[in-house]
């Protein structure tokens, strides 16, 4: 596997630990956190544009968003411009948890980026951005590699 990939699983599996012992107390998981973020910023979202936003398969959302449901943090309401559609709002509950939620993702960049200089940090966020719009614009197209 080459090194990019491996270091980015490496973080993201460790990042997903971190996250998931600090947000036990909520009830979330760390696969939920992000639902929190988007529904909380962006209320009113059909579950298809989260899962494009989220860059996960719609079938993944509709069962996190089923489960967040369950949980109290969101209500599905039909999409006021396309009734086939369900449009996701968050409840008192998911805005109580959102600072939490935003809290525990930069008590992890903190921790990651310790050691870095400013200029360092700079770097890899210029980096690590060149490489998520490669990764989503492969999810976009589902185009062949070169």
């Amino acid at each position: 596997m080459p090194i990019i990939t491996r270091e980015l699983n490496v973080l993201a599996r460790c990042g997903n630990q971190f996250r998931g012992e600090r947000l036990k107390a909520l009830s979330l998981t760390a696969a939920q956190a992000p639902y929190i973020l988007h529904i909380c910023t962006r209320p009113g979202r059909s579950q298809e544009e989260l899962a494009a936003a989220l860059h996960v398969n719609p079938s993944n959302a509709a069962r996190q968003l089923a489960r967040l449901c369950e949980l109290g943090f969101i209500t599905r309401e039909a999409h006021p411009h396309d009734k086939r559609q369900l449009a996701v709002y968050p409840t008192q509950k998911a805005q109580d948890a959102f600072p939490l939620v935003r809290g525990v993702n930069a008590q992890w960049h903190d921790y990651l980026t310790a050691e870095m200089t400013e200029e360092e940090k700079a770097q890899l966020e210029v980096l690590l951005e060149k490489l998520r719009r490669r990764a989503a614009l492969w999810n976009e197209t589902r185009g062949d590699l070169p």
